[in-house]
């Protein structure tokens, strides 16, 4: 699913993975070869910011680029599960990109929602912990948490 949407300026790119082979008695790994993003992410762009608050025109670029990132996703029929700091990170260029899509979810003509207790229990809405997941109302309340960290670190 992520080679095949990852394809948006705002979704990290993703090239490939392989499994790194660990020595006995350990698991393997799985690794994911995606786009690279020096800027790191929101988070870490907050905590390194004089006063851990970003100015109103960066929040507003950064939602806005989340945003159109979501858009695509959802014209594709798929959902994240888990936006937050943490999962939105910046390129030198100061390029938005979404990432971490272990959660999400393709929806299909049968499957029209999730009702699932998943993703980023700090960032979920209230609707999710109740088990009654609305796919838009909880990505505007995820959004809305991800911009109110971008204004102060919590």
């Amino acid at each position: 699913m992520l080679k095949k949407y990852s394809h948006h300026r705002n979704i990290a790119t993703y090239y490939g993975a392989f499994i790194k082979k660990s020595p006995p008695g350990h698991d393997d790994q799985l690794w994911l070869v995606m786009e690279f993003c020096g800027a790191g992410s929101i988070t870490d762009l907050v905590k390194n910011t004089k006063g851990n608050t970003l100015k109103e025109d960066w929040i507003a670029y950064i939602s806005r680029e989340i945003l159109r990132g979501l858009a695509h996703l959802h014209a594709h029929h798929v959902i994240h599960r888990d936006i937050k700091g943490q999962n939105v990170l910046l390129t030198e260029n100061a390029e938005v990109k979404l990432v971490d899509f272990g959660v999400s979810a393709q929806l299909d003509r049968t499957v029209g929602r999730r009702n699932t207790f998943i993703g980023t229990p700090y960032w979920m809405a209230p609707e999710v912990i109740a088990c009654d997941e609305n796919p838009d109302a909880t990505y505007d309340y995820r959004v809305r948490c991800t911009q109110y960290h971008h204004t102060t670190i919590c």
